[in-house]
This record gives structure tokens, C-alpha cells and sequence, in this order.
């Protein structure tokens, strides 16, 4: 059993450490070792939107303009970090001097291929992940 005040730690450093995300060509099956993916549309990640929208529930909001994303058919989406947290209950990670910051993966989704996309387009894109 994980308690309810642990359950809210876990989502809030979710919600602080991973803030970027990507989407991608690639539609194959997610494998749970992966790190990236498998074919990225854009060079460097967007910044994410994220709420605590319960105590233990996160909501990643995202949205990717028809500029970024024009003539491409999406087919994966995930949602990553590369920062540390900036909520105060991080200042022990902040400042310890052997963390670094790295690009990790919190999940992706494959799915079937929605586009291609003109320039006039956007997608918004929202994942809701629970802490259990």
C-alpha cells in the first residue's frame, strides 16, 4: 500500500520533472527500455502544460502547431524530462552537485496515424497519468 500523502509527493514530482514532449513517425509497439522515439519529428521538445488535477492525477497538455508539424502523419507521442524540478520541495535535488540532467522518457503512446498537417493546423494533445 502506497499512502495518500506518498501517492502526492510521487504525482508532484511528475508533474515538476517531466515537462517536455514530442511527437513521431514511428508506430511500432512501445518497448519499456526505450528512452526516445523511435522517429522524431521535431529536433528539441515542446514545453508542456501540467496540472495536479487530483491529488495523485497528472494532466500533460501539449499543443504542436501546423508550422512544426506540417506534412508529417503522427503515429507516436511521449512525454519526457530534461530539467530539474523547480517545485521547493526539490532543493535537496537541485542542488546536489552529482545530479545531472537528462533527457528521460516518462511514457509513450503509439497509435494510429492521424495527419499529414498543413500550416494552418494544430493538435493539442492531453495524457492523464494516475499515481497508484
Amino acid at each position: 500500500m502506497i499512502t495518500e500523502k506518498a501517492k502526492e509527493k510521487v504525482a508532484l514530482f511528475i508533474k515538476e520533472f517531466f515537462q517536455t514532449a514530442n511527437v513521431g513517425t514511428g508506430g511500432d509497439s512501445t518497448n519499456p527500455d526505450g528512452n526516445v522515439l523511435d522517429v522524431p519529428i521535431l529536433a528539441a521538445n515542446v514545453a508542456t502544460t501540467n496540472y495536479v488535477s487530483d491529488r495523485s492525477t497528472i494532466d500533460f497538455n501539449v499543443s504542436f502547431t501546423g508550422s512544426q508539424i506540417e506534412g508529417h502523419t503522427i503515429r507516436e507521442f511521449a512525454i519526457f524530462s530534461a530539467t530539474t524540478p523547480t517545485d521547493d520541495n526539490f532543493d535537496e535535488l537541485r542542488t546536489t552537485t552529482s545530479y545531472s540532467a537528462e533527457s528521460t522518457m516518462l511514457s509513450r503512446m503509439s497509435f494510429d496515424g492521424i495527419g499529414p498537417f498543413s500550416s494552418s493546423d494544430q493538435i493539442d494533445i492531453t495524457l492523464i497519468i494516475e499515481v497508484e
